[in-house]
């Protein structure tokens, strides 16, 4: 099959052979001229260029064949010898005749493809190649002749990105490489030369053909030595003459049909449309996607060409469907995606283009109802398809084969002639969709027996069967089928479908493209069935009073104010459950497992000596019988968690264990189980009454001495508070529970310390007084923290009315070597009982255990195993098991311990993701002193400032220690080093800094560095640096002189409590009122989160509590109530608990302005929750960014909480306060810059936000 008439002697003729490259740039570069190495070329390949030209027959075997047969080309191929194929000025050149002489002597186009790119030692002119081929392609697709492509291997750069992507049919060889920017591109722009990441990255068959064809841009791939047979298949179809077929039978032969049925169209053994081509055409090709990707290839809808049996060429598209539910999976259960649609839409680009009629084979449930489809644009690729059917200038024959799915099958089926089998159907809506709209059913039984009917009484009454469309005028024929026929043997079925093939085709091979486009527009022009309303009608029907449909009012009810909580954490928590940030390993709940045994006569002990006779007997006891034995403390309940997991233990874990403790822990001296950074933690990050904690603990251990730690003047807070303040917090302390008080000082001042002493005294309770360790008194170099110092200390301790002397060793650095000294100073003072606490971080200070009970210490501070060691106290388990045999052995058998101890294993990991990232322990705790009570802490405020440069604080944790006069670094004052380290590292500060006095004053200092440079946490005994106080306090605050409580007024109570009443709405307990003194920002916090979630979070399970539900997870907990809304209600923690069970039904898809919708079950009742819910990126900050250019503009120092804000329109003066911030417990002052007034402020108190947001517009 000729195109043309081209003279045979020009046959396989190199044409512009005499075009070769030159080096016009001088092109030199790493000693290599590009003119030599053209000269190298041109031998080798014995061409001046990389491509070759001539005019070529091609047939269906390939090489040379008869004029008949063949199809003449322009052949063109690039040589990949010759300068790896690449594109210089000459190629291009040579390229552009070939496309110019195909359009002038009428013939296609053939380009084998083997390329690297574009030639860079032609500079820009090799780039601009591409731009001028592309000219000529366009020029050539002007005049309707084909274009294809073969993709050998390996084709990239400026070739793959130009005329090898522009032909009309793109064939790859098998395996052949295919790209624009090639493999070391990628890996040296995306991943930095890092081969294991781009390892990890590549998709599979990255950059082949076999990659294109799956997604769509690649037409077909075979191998190489049958691409020429391929291109030869293809264009005897796109480049054959028009000519008449010889006549064929156009007749219908109508069969007898059964009562219609439109489950007989989804039969796995009907012929479907790939059964109806093969019998149709005796040539078919199968063509890719939509040719532009990422997903262009469709399951379902797929498009080629075909030479039909009478000799036509046509364009065919086919809806797959398959005969096995493999073959249906495969096919997308025949649903085509957007990607089917849009590659339809490119070959009615391609049939127009050659004037080759269109033939459509429907067969589909209908477009893929999906995300991916909708995202992707599914309404818009049908819609355009419509359109393109509607003005196509070529015919179009459509048969419904089997499903005619509403839509999503008119996308190919707006024919010119539209024929169907007569057991098919086609529908706005499968019957199976109407029932469901439509159908009303009792109940499931009901559905089970009605739904069936329903569905064929829709079909029938829809009108959805062949005959009834006929009649209606959307199809044109009935192509009958004979009954007995299957997708193995349908002749009968096949004669008529061919018979209306070429029935049609002839008919509409007469008209030419005008007739064709009108013919199409007046057939669907004339569809519909509607009623023209006299004017009479019409008045009467629409003056008519309306009849009042009343509305269904959805009857929702209202949540329980606990589904608020569960919701935020399964959709906003850190280490949320669902959106796959929970801990990986953590159990849903913890439970003890208790070995029944007999219960032993309890011996005496501490706490029953202290009930029954006092402290001061208490403190005898303790010196006699530790002669015998040393007595423990256990600070799993306090010092352990807070030191390993930032102090988030729930009451609810402590209180599983509570009862186990009391029977096993019966001769340890105390449980250390409050104070410290618990008490505002309880409130401040689990919702707890941390004076409840210590009742039920109380009331659930009632044999032994409970523990707390209290900072002297500072209470349980970070600041000294009045003085009958502390008293009345020690006596509702003691009241609750309280036994044993260790008092401390952050600067180891008695005089801060005397106020609690004497509050414990008069409350008949344990006043034991730490002396807080740290230096290095063995050392030489060791100027302050002597042995002197300490034996002075412990007289002043004595001589406030310590009970008993401890020797707290917040940080760890009491080595074994200190022990006998420091017991030895102690007792040349004082016989009182001493008690050692430490912590574990370098890891020696199970040998400083064993040093302190040869030494003579009285009690030592361990924990339970599991909560042991890191930055912890040491193991008890391990102490205890150590001490077996030796001299004051505790006489406790560990091995009675394990159950306890394999319960806080569970337990821990429950609060994984608030461990500090300690892997192992660290004898650098020497040099930067962090305690260990803090570094969790630290850790954790480091991550919530977006901080990764942990190693970087902990240094700048020590320089600040220094800075600030090397100071006793416990609570209070080592939150302030760590705030300052922090904030000081946030706003790139480094040591050096420290004495550039300005850029130190610029700051906005945190408020505890100002309360420390003030001594409002009190002063160390040598005063603090001259140079730290004027660069925090910038010579407007004045440091306080003495003791800060004998400056402070005294709170008065019954006016507290009124306030308190009047914001709060309820009367205040004595326990309430103790706590706003402490922390009233904190409380205020708490209650407002009750008053939005309620009271029962503290009674759910910790995996729920901190990281939400997945969905159809369900959680079981006990509510002090009938069921979790009437114990909301009620408000009562003293009612009996009943069981209560919350399922996480469904988390909703994200709707308009971020809200989702989450569906709880909740004691068998059904609750909808909205959350509003960004998407990463979107959750980024949206209010206004400070302009660090303008001096008018207040930015926001660190990420956190506005607290408090100044008004507009106010007038200040310089380093008047404006706003507080708080991140974490870091709280940051941000004052006026200079006297001003108030222009606009930007933020609202309780709003997040982020370094360098706008908070306020000043006037200067």
């Amino acid at each position: 099959m000729a195109v043309n008439q081209m003279p045979r002697a020009e046959e396989g003729q190199l044409l512009w052979p005499e075009v070769g490259s030159s080096d016009f740039l001088k092109f030199d570069f790493g000693g290599t001229a590009y003119e030599s190495e053209l000269q190298k070329n041109q031998a080798r390949a014995k061409n001046l260029s990389a491509i070759k030209c001539m005019v070529k027959t091609i047939g269906p075997l390939g090489g040379s064949v008869d004029e008949a047969l063949g199809v003449r080309v322009m052949w063109m191929e690039h040589d990949f010898a010759f300068f790896g194929g690449s594109l210089g000025c000459a190629e291009g050149e040579k390229l552009t005749r070939g496309f110019e002489y195909a359009k002038q002597h009428g013939l296609p186009v053939v380009v084998k493809c083997a390329s690297g790119g574009a030639r860079m030692h032609e500079g820009t002119l090799s780039l601009m190649q591409m731009a001028k081929i592309s000219c000529a392609v366009a020029a050539l697709g002007s005049a309707g002749l084909p274009f294809l492509t073969l993709l050998v291997d390996p084709c990239y750069g400026g070739v793959s990105a130009s005329y090898a992507m522009q032909a009309d049919v793109r064939i790859g060889a098998a395996r052949g490489r295919l790209g624009f920017s090639g493999p070391q591109v990628i890996l040296n722009t995306q991943f930095s030369m890092h081969q294991d990441s781009y390892d990890r990255t590549c998709p599979d068959e990255f950059q082949s053909n076999e990659f294109g064809l799956h997604h769509g841009v690649v037409d077909v791939v075979v191998p190489p030595e049958d691409m020429e047979s391929v291109a030869w298949q293809v264009l005897s179809v796109l480049a054959a003459k028009p000519q008449r077929p010889p006549s064929t039978s156009t007749k219908i032969t109508e069969f007898a049909s059964g009562s219609p049925d439109y489950l007989k169209s989804r039969g796995l053994d009907r012929y479907d449309s790939t059964d109806i081509l093969k019998q149709l055409s005796v040539r078919f090709i199968d063509l890719g996607g939509d040719g532009k990707g990422p997903h262009g290839l469709d399951k379902c809808l797929r498009c080629g060409l075909a030479t039909l049996q009478s000799g036509r060429s046509v364009v065919v598209m086919r809806c797959c469907k398959g005969h096995t539910p493999v073959d249906r999976e495969k096919h997308n259960h025949a649903m085509p995606a957007p990607a089917g649609y849009r590659t339809a839409l490119r070959f009615f680009d391609l049939a127009e283009r050659f004037g080759l009629p269109v033939v459509t084979l429907v067969d589909t449930v209908g477009a893929w109802p999906s995300f991916a489809a909708e995202m992707a644009g599914q309404s818009e690729a049908i819609a355009t398809n419509l359109t393109k059917m509607g003005g196509l200038k070529v015919p179009i024959v459509t048969i419904i084969v089997g499903e005619g799915g509403s839509g999503g099958a008119l996308a190919i089926a707006m024919g010119n002639k539209i024929g169907m089998l007569s057991k098919a159907y086609y529908s706005t809506i499968t019957p199976e969709g109407a029932a469901s709209i439509l159908g009303r059913y009792k109940d499931d039984d009901h559905k089970k027996v009605q739904f069936p009917e329903d569905c064929m009484a829709l079909a029938s009454k829809q009108n959805i069967y062949a005959p009834q469309l006929k009649e209606l005028g959307v199809i044109d024929e009935v192509i009958w089928e004979k009954d007995g026929e299957d997708c193995n043997e349908f002749p009968a079925t096949m004669s008529n479908i061919s018979a209306f093939v070429e029935a049609s085709l002839q008919e509409l091979a007469d008209m030419d493209q005008s007739k064709l486009v009108e013919q199409r527009y007046q057939k669907f022009r004339n569809m519909g069935k509607f009623k023209e309303y006299s004017p009479e009608e019409r008045e009467a029907l629409t003056s008519a009073p309306a009849e009042q449909k009343s509305k269904r009012q959805r009857s929702v009810p209202t949540p329980p104010k606990l589904l608020t909580f569960l919701t935020e954490q399964t959709m906003k928590g850190d280490s949320s459950f669902f959106k796959g940030k929970g801990p990986k390993d953590c159990p849903r709940n913890c439970y003890l497992k208790v070995e029944p045994e007999p219960a032993a006569k309890p011996e005496r002990n501490a706490k029953q000596i202290l009930d029954e006779e006092g402290p001061e007997a208490m403190a005898k006891w303790v010196r006699a019988t530790s002669k015998e034995r040393i007595l423990v403390t256990d600070t799993t309940l306090r010092d352990a968690h807070q030191s390993l997991v930032a102090t988030r233990m729930r009451t609810a874990d402590m209180l599983k264990a509570a009862p186990e403790m009391s029977k096993h822990l019966h001769q340890y001296f105390s449980l250390e189980c409050w104070g410290g950074a618990t008490f505002d933690v309880a409130y401040r990050f689990l919702n707890e009454d941390a004076f409840r904690r210590l009742e039920e603990l109380r009331a659930a251990i009632p044999n032994i001495c409970t523990q707390m730690l209290l900072r002297g003047a500072n209470g349980v807070g970070y600041k000294s508070y009045p003085d009958n303040v502390v008293e009345e917090f020690v006596r509702q302390a003691a009241t609750s529970g309280m036994d044993v008080f260790r008092i401390f000082d952050c600067f180891n001042d008695v005089e801060q310390m005397k106020v609690s002493i004497n509050a414990v005294r008069k409350m008949k309770k344990v006043a034991e007084i730490a002396m807080c360790f740290t230096g290095d008194f063995l050392s030489p170099d060791e100027k302050i923290y002597t042995l002197d110092y300490y034996k002075d200390l412990c007289q002043k301790c004595v001589d406030a009315g310590a009970h008993m002397i401890a020797i707290k060793d917040m940080a760890g650095l009491l080595r074994p070597a200190h022990a006998a000294p420091m017991i030895q100073v102690i007792r040349s003072v004082t016989d009182l009982p001493i008690h050692f606490h430490t912590h574990n971080t370098s890891s020696a200070q199970l040998a400083t255990l064993h040093a302190m009970a040869d030494a003579g210490c009285d009690i030592v501070d361990g924990c339970f195993a599991a909560f042991a060691d890191g930055t912890s106290q040491p193991s008890l388990n391990a102490f205890l098991a150590t001490m077996e045999g030796r001299p004051r052995d505790p006489k406790i058998n560990y091995r009675k311990l394990e159950g306890l101890d394999a319960y806080w294993s569970s337990v821990r990991d429950m609060y994984s993701p608030f461990e500090s990232g300690m892997k192992a322990m660290t004898a650098r705790v020497f040099q930067h002193q962090v305690p260990g009570g803090q570094y969790s802490n630290m850790y954790a405020q480091c991550h919530a400032l977006g901080g990764d440069n942990w190693d970087h604080i902990l240094q700048m944790y020590a320089d600040v220690n220094m800075w600030c006069g090397d100071i006793v670094k416990v609570t209070p004052s080592s939150k302030a080093v760590g705030d300052i380290a922090l904030f000081l590292v946030k706003q790139g500060i480094e040591p050096n800094d420290f004495d550039n006095m300005p850029k130190m004053q610029a700051l906005h200092w945190p408020q505890s560095a100002i309360e420390l440079a003030r001594g409002e946490m009190g002063t160390p005994h040598f005063g603090f640096p001259r140079r730290m106080q004027d660069a925090i306090l910038k010579g407007q605050l004045k440091p306080m002189e003495g003791r800060p409580g004998d400056t402070l007024a005294p709170e008065d109570f019954e006016k507290v409590k009124a306030a308190m009443k009047a914001e709060f709405g309820k009367e205040p307990t004595s326990e309430d009122m103790n706590a706003f003194l402490m922390y009233p920002g904190v409380f205020r916090d708490y209650m407002k989160h009750l008053a939005k979630v309620g009271p029962l979070a503290t009674c759910l399970p910790t995996g729920a509590f901190f990281y939400g539900l997945t969905v159809h997870e369900t959680i079981e907990f006990e509510v002090p109530g009938p069921n979790v809304v009437e114990a909301e209600a009620q408000a009562n923690a003293a009612l009996p608990r009943t069981k209560a069970t919350i399922t996480l039904n469904r988390v909703g898809p994200l709707e308009h302005d971020f809200m989702r919708t989450c569906e709880w079950l909740v004691d068998g009742v059904a609750y909808p929750v909205s959350i509003y819910d960004p998407p990463p990126g979107a959750a980024s900050y949206k209010g206004p960014m400070a302009d660090p250019s303008k001096k008018s503009h207040v930015a926001c120092p660190l990420p956190g909480v506005i607290k408090t804000s100044i008004k507009e329109g106010a007038e200040v003066k310089k380093d008047d306060l404006l706003f507080t911030v708080v991140a974490m417990k870091m709280e940051v002052l941000v004052r006026a810059p200079a006297d001003c007034t108030i222009l606009e402020v930007c933020i609202a108190v309780d709003d997040e936000v982020v370094d360098g947001a706008l908070l306020a517009k000043l006037e200067l």
